[in-house]
This record gives structure tokens, C-alpha cells and sequence, in this order.
């Protein structure tokens, strides 16, 4: 029997400090503590702690008060482990075909479930008038409404949901861990033979350095991402060695959505129905950093853009920094260096000229000012590129690729100051755009100009095409919330 003289240390330590130390644990850190004795058991359980620990899952809603439907915090939290990653990165994106999907996931305390929905836009105006400048180059007016299909859940998961979800068509084995375990997250009678099925699946992280330049992953190494992992599989992703044992080989940054279909009046002589057309989805998600602005990269964020009769389409704007920026494709940077071409930007109008990638067109903005006075006033405090990276796609170009970059948005890729309305005080930068033929086929990039109207809107002349369309931010916080 232990004596006082041979209490641990720790718990020699005033009660507030050891409350104090227990906030700065992680969750199952605190279920172990709690294990080891009253004293610290009291601390390791408080509510507080473990409504803190919810909420820093919950990134994007006030601070919960009740823990309803559950007695505690500390039992919601377990109720809902491990799938909180889903609620705290808030965006997720498919790899599904040309299209692709955004979706954003938030807690629903009155159902308390985990819930995603897609995210949709509609361009209200899409009129397009001539340019009162240039005649030649059309505008094309861009008032987005964008929103959340609240009709139709990509999926929702409920409490303890890989407790009670079962391994796909077998009883488990000794060794099959609960991570593994695919969740029934919607069944839709299509009709009275036709049933559609949808699981969820958690999944392991890939490490890239162990997988070759050919590997398949989602999101692309293109994109800032948080984790990344395997798109193909030749064991349906049943393996252990694409699925999680153990809470260290589990991903929080993808998940995957399978798909598929069973007719009623086909069946097994053993008993079931074989799986029709079935598809497997992974979700990746994007590291905070690279779309939170910042006062010195106040253009990162998720943004909607204007694509024409493709609609619109929802990209990441980043702004990587250098150490962290991947080396550009080589037609990017040649398209975008003008000079390298014979093409020199004058206060007026630019020589025409021709290069291996695109045909240039006259510069339709008017500069203002000498260049050192537009460089001085509008570009020192401006270092570093932009990169646009589809967040979902069109028949052309799909999710996972750039859209434009601004490979020098600093003094050396400023075109000049615009006097023209309605862009009059915009700075223009040199740009370049990523176009392809069908299923991306031909990819190239070509000239553009980024019209810098403000840190929430965009404009882009194309120049291959004569047409200035819009890009505007979304508030992805004020869709979770529902404003």
C-alpha cells in the first residue's frame, strides 16, 4: 500500500496547476491519465477541459454550451472519435472525374451528427457587353450565390459510428481492427429492383518519399495538402496496408465514399447481391495555411471563378512561400516571360508579337504614370506568386490542376496601373492560364493579365479569347454557420 512518502512528484503540485498542465493534453493522453489515480482522474475528466477539446474541432461555430443530447463533453467527444478531423478542416474535395465535388462538413448538434454537404454556386447575372475601352474585349458581369445543397447530405455520421458499422461483406476476423470498418452512410431506393449504396472508410496517410512520381494520389502534389493518399487499388482498398489498424496509421486529411448499386432480382446462390458499378471516392482536404490570408498574403482563400458556358467553378488560391513553392511548369514561366520574347510593355500599347505558346494581343489597359512610380507605389510591399488550383473542374481542365499563376506579383510582373473603368486603380499583373482540349488532352498555358480589383475580387483578361471574366472569395466560415 502506497504511504505519502512515496506519492509521485506530480501530485505534490497545487490542484490548479494540475488542472492547468491536464488543458494542454491531448484527448487520449487525458483517457490515459485518468487510469492512473483519483487525484488525477479529476482533473484528467473535467468538462471544461473536454468542452475546450470539442470545440477546437468545431473551428468555424460559437462555442457549444451543452453538450446535448449527452451528459457530459467528455462523452460526446468519445461518441464521435476519431471522425472529429472531418468538422476541424472543414473543406473536402473529390476526385471524381472531371467535375469533381467541394464539400463542407459541420456538427449538427440538434441531430448530433457529422454532417457534409456540397457546396453549389449559380451566377445570378451573366450578361456579357462589349467594353466601353475596347470594344473588341468582352466582360462577362459575375454575381455569384453561392451556397449549401442542404437537400441533398453527401453523408452524415452518427454517434459511435464505426462501433456499429461491420466489415464489408464478411464477418470480422480476430485481427480486423474497428478503423476499418465501412459506415453505411445512405441507401436511396432508386426504384423497386434498384437500391444505391454509399459507405464511408477511413484511410492511411502515403508517404510520398516511399512512392513513385507514377503513384496515383489524392489531392494532387500540386495542391498544399494536409496528407495524401492512394487513388488505386487492385484490393478495392481492403487492405491493411490502405486502411488503418491503429489510430497512428490513420489519416486526417483524406477519407473515401464508395459507391454502388444491387438489382433485386439479381442474387448470389449463396445469398446477396453483386455490387453494380462501383466507384470509390477519396476526400482530401487542404493545410489552413495555404487559404487563410494573412496581411502579407491577403489573397489566399477559396474562391469562385467564372468559367463561361462551363459555369462556375470553386479554386485555392494560394500564395506559397518560396521555400515551400514548387518549381513551375516550363511553359507557365515562359509564357509569363514576356521579355524572354521580343514583348515589351509600353505606357501605351505593346508590339505585337508571336512565341511558341500563344498568339499576344494588344495590352487593352492604359498604364498610369511613369513605371518607377507604379512599381514604388503599388508593388514594393508585394513579393512572391499566385497560384490558382481547381478545386473542382470542367471537361477540359479537372479538380487538382492550376488554373492561372501570377509568377511575380512584385514589381517585375506589374503591367501598370489601370485608368480604365470599371477597373480604374487595379493593378494588372502578368498571368498565365492553363486551357486543354477534351479529358485535359493538349494542356498548355497561355498569356493572360490578373486584374487586381480588390483582396475579395478578381478579374482576368484572356487574351487568346478577348474576354475579361471575375473570380470572387467565398466565406466558407459563413456557410458552416449558415449566414
Amino acid at each position: 500500500m502506497a504511504t505519502a512518502n512515496h506519492r509521485h512528484p506530480l501530485l505534490s503540485l497545487p490542484s490548479e496547476l494540475l488542472k492547468e498542465i491536464a488543458t494542454y493534453l491531448p484527448a487520449l493522453t487525458l483517457v490515459d491519465l485518468s487510469a492512473t489515480c483519483r487525484t488525477l482522474r479529476v482533473h484528467a475528466t473535467d468538462d471544461t477541459i473536454w468542452q475546450t477539446l470539442v470545440q477546437q474541432n468545431l473551428p468555424a461555430i460559437k462555442r457549444l454550451t451543452s453538450p446535448y443530447p449527452r451528459s457530459s463533453f467528455r462523452e460526446l467527444y468519445g461518441a464521435h472519435h476519431p471522425n472529429w478531423f472531418i468538422t476541424k478542416n472543414k473543406i473536402w474535395f473529390a476526385d471524381s472525374g472531371s467535375l469533381g465535388k467541394l464539400l463542407v462538413a459541420r456538427y449538427n448538434s440538434s441531430s448530433e451528427v457529422i454532417e457534409a454537404y456540397n457546396v453549389t454556386a449559380r451566377a445570378e447575372d451573366s450578361t456579357i457587353n462589349d467594353w466601353s475601352s475596347n470594344p473588341a474585349i468582352t466582360i462577362r458581369a459575375f454575381s455569384p450565390q453561392v451556397q449549401l445543397d442542404l437537400n441533398s447530405t453527401m453523408f452524415r455520421l452518427g454517434p459511435y459510428a464505426h462501433a456499429n458499422a461491420s466489415q464489408r461483406g464478411s464477418s470480422e476476423s480476430p485481427l480486423f481492427s474497428r478503423l476499418q470498418r465501412e459506415v453505411t452512410i445512405s441507401i436511396h431506393e432508386v426504384s423497386n429492383d434498384q437500391k444505391l449504396f454509399h459507405t464511408f472508410s477511413l484511410a492511411r496517410p502515403l508517404d510520398l518519399t516511399l512512392a513513385s512520381l507514377g503513384t496515383f494520389v489524392w489531392p494532387p502534389r500540386i495542391m498544399p495538402a494536409l496528407e495524401r493518399s492512394r487513388v488505386n487499388s487492385m484490393q478495392v482498398f481492403q487492405g491493411n496496408d490502405l486502411q488503418p489498424a491503429r489510430l497512428s496509421e490513420m489519416s486526417t486529411g483524406t477519407f473515401r465514399i464508395r459507391e454502388w448499386k444491387e438489382f433485386a432480382h439479381l442474387k448470389f446462390s449463396q445469398g446477396g447481391s453483386p455490387r453494380i458499378a462501383e466507384t470509390i471516392r477519396t476526400y482530401g482536404t487542404l493545410k489552413e495555411c495555404a487559404y487563410t490570408p494573412t496581411p502579407s498574403k491577403p489573397w489566399q482563400g477559396i474562391w469562385v471563378g467564372d468559367y463561361s458556358e462551363h459555369g462556375c467553378e470553386f479554386l485555392l488560391v494560394t500564395q506559397p512561400d518560396e521555400a515551400e513553392a514548387l518549381q513551375l511548369p516550363r511553359d507557365a514561366t515562359q509564357s509569363a516571360d514576356y521579355q524572354n520574347y521580343g514583348l515589351v510593355y509600353s505606357d501605351t500599347y505593346p508590339h505585337l508579337n508571336i512565341s511558341p505558346f500563344f498568339i499576344v494581343t494588344p495590352n487593352p489597359f492604359t498604364a498610369s504614370g511613369s513605371a518607377d512610380t507604379r512599381v514604388e507605389s503599388s508593388s514594393a510591399t508585394h513579393t512572391g506568386r499566385i497560384e490558382a488550383i481547381k478545386l473542382t473542374g470542367d471537361i477540359y481542365v479537372p479538380p487538382g490542376e492550376y488554373s492561372f499563376i501570377v509568377p511575380d506579383i512584385g514589381p517585375g510582373g506589374l503591367i501598370g496601373i489601370a485608368d480604365e473603368d470599371p477597373f480604374k486603380g487595379s493593378r494588372v499583373m502578368r498571368s498565365v492560364a492553363q486551357i486543354a482540349g477534351e479529358d485535359f488532352h493538349g494542356n498548355r498555358f497561355v498569356s493572360t493579365q490578373l486584374i487586381m480589383i480588390s483582396h475579395d475580387r478578381l478579374a482576368h483578361y484572356w487574351e487568346p479569347f478577348g474576354h475579361i471574366s471575375y473570380y470572387q472569395r467565398i466565406d466558407i466560415d459563413a456557410l458552416i454557420r449558415g449566414d
